[in-house]
């Protein structure tokens, strides 16, 4: 990564302070993602060799707050260096709540299919919202399409929703209802919306990936709406479930520095670093996340091998790209949208 030093040690003018903290090497960066064990690996993954290479010690501040990422920035008091965005937060908010980013931060990369960034974010790691269900619901026959999910007289039971909507729920609606993939965007959100009213009275909204994930595993559930990474620590944990391979979205999260963060030119640094190959493929050995850059190989273990798409993609049903800068463009709308449907 022969790029990193120069973006450390020169200020770009994108929101450095120039205080005595962000002018060297040494110091602190605060990293901000979703908590729990996923974040510790990628600490593992990125902050530990970073510190290691740069004398720059990267804490860890969860979860992700738009609200109070708005009022940091408002204040002119940001204390966060870098956060992880869905590719709709990151187009919406670049340049209001995201610095731009340097644009040779990602040369000389190569990235996997799908694997885009924006103005103000790179790619981070691929995430996936896939079709499980439950073994011990359905020992019998069991579902094979995304249109089973929303056939609740062949399978009745209650069906799981992930904490965010805007990571291809609406486009797993809409590919249920026979959309053709190739005409998902722009999305008829209240078609999608329609389609998940026919089993309402079936259907649990999870709070946090966290209870998502207790919910399968306690069996409270007979369905779900799914991050891999949950997946895979769901059946590492015991749970009795299987993936139905028919259409999973997947998206590039993203990494992003905030605006007016008082160390931005270490942060820029620190999301050029997550670009190396080798800790791109160990990040997604210890998560269970596919790979952003092209030439990471990860070997995932038997948990994770299920889970993720990418173990075997030729096997594995439709790999749906998310579409992150139509999502940027109408997320207010539709999280309107969705709420006045959720309370309804």
């Amino acid at each position: 990564m022969a790029g990193i030093a120069g973006l450390l040690i020169t200020s770009t003018g994108c929101g450095s302070s120039g205080s005595a903290d962000s002018n060297g090497t040494s110091g602190n960066i605060v990293f901000v993602g979703y908590g729990g064990e996923t974040q510790e690996y990628q600490l593992e993954s990125f902050g530990d060799p970073f510190t290691e290479d740069n004398d720059v010690t990267v804490q860890s501040d969860s979860p992700i707050d738009l609200a109070k990422l708005q009022a940091m920035v408002e204040s002119e008091n940001v204390t966060w260096d870098s956060v992880i965005m869905t590719p709709a937060g990151a187009n919406q908010h670049c340049g209001t709540l995201l610095e731009e980013l340097p644009p040779e931060l990602t040369e000389g990369t190569k990235f996997a299919e799908g694997a885009t960034g924006t103005d103000c974010s790179i790619p981070f790691y691929f995430s996936q919202l896939m079709f499980v269900s439950n073994n011990e619901t359905y020992s019998g026959e069991k579902p094979s399409t995304i249109a089973d999910f929303f056939d609740f007289e062949k399978f009745p039971g209650k069906r799981l929703l992930p904490p965010e909507f805007d990571t291809g729920m609406m486009e797993l609606a809409l590919l249920a209802d026979g959309v053709n993939p190739d005409d998902l965007y722009p999305l008829d959100i209240d078609r999608a919306l329609a389609k998940y009213d026919s089993i309402r009275e079936s259907l649990v909204f999870a709070e946090s990936y966290g209870q998502l994930g207790q919910s399968m595993l306690d069996g409270s559930v007979d369905m779900a709406l799914t991050p891999e990474s949950r997946f895979g620590y769901l059946l590492r944990d015991g749970g009795d479930w299987s993936a139905v391979w028919d259409a999973t979205v997947v998206s590039a999260d993203q990494l992003a520095v905030p605006k007016g963060s008082k160390s931005a030119d270490k942060a820029f640094g620190f999301l050029q670093s997550t670009l190396d190959s080798d800790r791109q493929a160990k990040a997604s050995e210890l998560t269970g996340r596919g790979a952003i850059v092209a030439d990471a190989d990860p070997d995932f273990d038997e948990f994770q091998g299920q889970a993720v798409i990418f173990a075997d993609l030729d096997q594995r049903g439709r790999a749906i790209y998310f579409d992150g800068a139509w999502w940027g463009e109408n997320l207010k709308q539709v999280t309107e949208q969705y709420t006045a449907w959720q309370i309804g």
